[in-house]
């Protein structure tokens, strides 16, 4: 390999590096550091931490030298310019690799995102939302903008939920978290509109795609947790206002 080539790759290791040692030394602090069992207090140096404490911490130091010195060789700038004559070359991303990106983003996000921590009718709406919006619509500028809208509320819930901002958030009050996924979820569809407000045949497959995507958990929510007797996977905002209603009836 050339050595530009090398110190491009040293650069791409050390941000790597960096990423994944922080990520340690988040992990390792949720580790208790003195703990009391059995009326004995342990001592720091044998916590369970103190190991991967280390490696972190070596782990960063070794990233950020590295960093520097892909940066001061020329490597960060070779990777830099590498990404641009990418973009200039191919336009971006085609529209074959949006839908894929849409789809993995779309997966990513209901299994280990919303799923274990969003009302479960909200969930469903949202991705069968989007999932039905972006392939029915079958247009690539449309799919290009909804897929980036609905990227960047992932990443954004995302970020609250790896930081712990909703735990603080749903401490406040029970239901915070529901609620901004609601607001999302109607965000996205009035942006959706906005889209497709000036196309007849663009609002008809609107509609449709709103009452498939609102329609399907208003009929299995009920049925999976009142007659199937089978708890949801996340009961929250919504499934509180189902209790009322099915109590309040029987």
């Amino acid at each position: 390999m050339e050595k530009r080539e090398l110190r491009r790759a040293d650069f791409v290791t050390s941000l790597a590096l960096i990423l994944f040692s922080i990520w340690m030394l988040y992990e390792t602090f949720q580790m208790p550091m003195k703990d009391t069992f059995g009326g004995v207090q342990n001592v720091w140096y044998v916590s369970p931490a103190l190991f991967p404490l280390i490696i972190s911490i070596f782990l960063l130091i070794f990233g950020i030298t590295l960093l520097l010195y892909s940066i001061k060789e020329g490597g960060a700038q070779y990777f830099l310019n590498t990404i641009r004559l990418y973009f200039s070359k191919y336009q971006g991303i085609s529209e074959k690799g949006i839908r894929f990106i849409a789809i993995l983003v779309a997966l990513f996000s209901f299994v280990y995102v919303n799923v274990p921590r969003i009302d479960f009718f909200i969930t469903v709406f949202l991705f069968l939302n989007f999932c039905i919006t972006i392939f029915y619509f079958d247009d690539p500028t449309l799919l290009r903008k909804l897929t980036l809208f609905y990227f960047l509320g992932t990443v954004f819930f995302v970020i609250i939920f790896l930081t712990d901002i909703s735990l603080k958030l749903n401490a406040f009050y029970l239901y915070t978290m529901d609620f901004l996924s609601l607001l999302f979820l109607l965000s996205y569809v009035f942006y959706s509109w906005i889209l497709i407000r000036y196309n007849d045949i663009f609002k008809k497959k609107f509609f449709i795609t709103l009452g498939v995507a609102l329609g399907f958990p208003v009929f299995i929510c009920p049925i999976f947790r009142y007659f199937l007797l089978v708890p949801l996977p996340y009961e929250g905002m919504v499934t509180e206002i189902m209790h009322t209603i099915y109590y309040a009836i029987k």
